[in-house]
C-alpha cells in the first residue's frame, strides 16, 4: 500500500529538472533510479508524482545535514 507525503520538510528544485525531498534526490528518469529502503518502516522508496510527473530516487542529497 503507498504510503503518501503528510509533511514535507525539504524541498527544491534544480535547473536540471531533478528535485529534492527530505535528503533524496528524484528524477523524472527511471533508468537512473537506485533502490532506496526507508529505513522506518522497511519498505521501498519506488517513485512519487508531483504536478502529473513521476520522479525516481536516483541518489541522496550531499547537502543534507545529519
Amino acid at each position: 500500500m503507498a504510503k503518501a507525503v503528510t509533511q514535507m520538510n525539504e524541498f527544491r528544485r534544480l535547473d536540471d529538472g531533478r528535485i529534492v525531498l527530505d535528503g533524496l534526490v528524484w528524477s523524472n528518469n527511471a533508468d537512473k533510479a537506485i533502490e532506496i529502503i526507508d529505513e522506518d518502516n522497511g519498505f521501498k522508496v519506488l517513485n512519487i508524482k508531483l504536478d502529473g510527473v513521476c520522479y525516481y530516487p536516483i541518489g541522496f542529497d550531499k547537502r543534507k545535514k545529519k
